[in-house]
């Protein structure tokens, strides 16, 4: 009797804990849309999603361990496009490289815009890293002791 009631409560605390697991699964998979070259536009049905990259978090429909992503297209200034659907196992976390098809028309017209975009992307980066920097240095104790004595601005990177 005594065994018996042990292995009931290991085979339930075994569900439970297998129950656990089941509830914590992951029910969604994320997938970042890249292009080459870059800057291409990326739609999904008529809905523009903007500019590569385009991170999309797809959800489960419950019923399997894969989402089947919707088809996207990848279009560049030129009017080249292409398109691309994927399987991903739920949880995943996926990067999809969308290439431009070598017979379009127009790569001259694409490889510029792409050197345009990567430029303007390093410009936005260098300009985020010296906002953060600013605020750091607002941040230190040496502003803050400017700003209590009503001395704000005497220092640059005090402002």
């Amino acid at each position: 009797m005594r065994q018996r009631t042990l292995a009931l409560l290991v085979i339930s605390l075994g569900a439970a804990l297998l129950g656990g697991c089941a509830a914590t699964a992951p029910r969604k998979a994320m997938l970042t849309y890249q292009s080459v070259p870059d800057g291409a536009q990326i739609y999904e049905g008529d809905k523009s999603l903007g500019m590569v990259p385009v991170t999309r978090t797809y959800d489960s429909d419950g019923t399997s361990g894969s989402i089947t992503t919707p088809d996207v297209r990848a279009v560049w200034p030129s009017g080249a496009q292409t398109t691309y659907f994927t399987i991903l196992p739920l949880g995943a976390d996926r990067v999809a490289t969308l290439e431009r098809p070598a017979d379009a028309p127009g790569l001259p017209q694409d490889l510029e815009h792409a050197k345009q975009v990567v430029a303007q992307r390093k410009l936005d980066a260098e300009r985020m890293r010296a906002e953060q920097q600013s605020e750091i240095n607002r941040a230190s104790a040496r502003c803050k002791q400017e700003q209590a004595q009503g001395t704000q601005g005497l220092s640059d990177d005090c402002k």
